[in-house]
C-alpha cells in the first residue's frame, strides 16, 4: 500500500526530493465531489507559478479525503509567493466545497476496509475502547517529499508519530 504513488498520474518525471503537501479533509468526498475538486486541482497545478515561471505541479486526492499538491524543485524553486497561492488556491477549495482542509489535529485510519478521519482525542478514546490497535494504519500527513509519500505515507499506529499522542 506504501507504494500506491507509483502509477498515479504522471509521477516518474518528478524527482523524488519533490515537496508533497498533504491536507486531509473533514469529510468523505463523494464522487461528484472528487471530480471536481481534481478538476480545480489540475487547473491550479498546470498554471502555479513561482516568479513568472511555471512550476512542475500536480496533486490528486487519495482515498476521498486527502488532497496532496507536488511540486518539483529540480528545475525551480518555489516561493513564498507561490506558496501563498496554494494557500489560497486551499481556501478557495474549502469554501467551494463546504469543507475543511487545515484542521491538523484530523487523522486518517483504515478501520474495518474503511478509511475514516477523525480527530486525536477520538482516537485516543478508540485505541482505549480497543476500536483500534497498533496495527491499524494511518496515513502520515508529514511527510514532505515524495519519496517518502511513495514509499511512507501509510504507517500502523505502533510505528506512527500519533500513538505518543493518544
Amino acid at each position: 500500500m506504501n507504494n500506491l504513488l507509483e502509477n498515479k498520474l504522471n509521477l516518474e518525471t518528478f524527482n523524488a526530493s519533490s515537496k508533497v503537501w498533504l491536507f486531509t479533509a473533514d469529510k468523505t468526498l463523494n464522487d461528484s465531489e472528487h471530480g471536481a475538486i481534481q478538476m480545480d486541482i489540475d487547473s491550479f497545478c498546470a498554471h502555479w507559478d513561482s516568479h513568472g515561471v511555471v512550476l512542475k505541479a500536480t496533486g490528486f486526492i487519495l482515498f476521498s479525503r486527502l488532497l496532496m499538491l507536488i511540486v518539483d524543485e529540480s528545475s525551480h524553486a518555489i516561493s513564498g509567493c507561490s506558496m501563498d497561492k496554494s494557500v489560497a488556491f486551499i481556501k478557495n477549495v474549502e469554501i467551494k466545497y463546504k469543507i475543511s482542509l487545515f484542521d491538523r489535529l484530523l487523522q486518517s485510519a483504515l478501520v474495518n476496509n474503511e478509511w475514516q478521519t477523525a480527530s486525536t482525542a477520538i482516537w485516543s478514546e478508540k485505541l482505549k475502547s480497543n476500536e483500534i490497535n497498533f496495527e491499524t494504519l494511518f496515513i502520515d500527513t508529514l511527510v514532505n517529499n515524495l519519496y517518502d509519500a511513495q514509499h511512507h505515507l501509510i504507517k500502523n499506529l505502533g510505528s506512527f508519530w500519533l500513538k505518543r499522542v493518544i
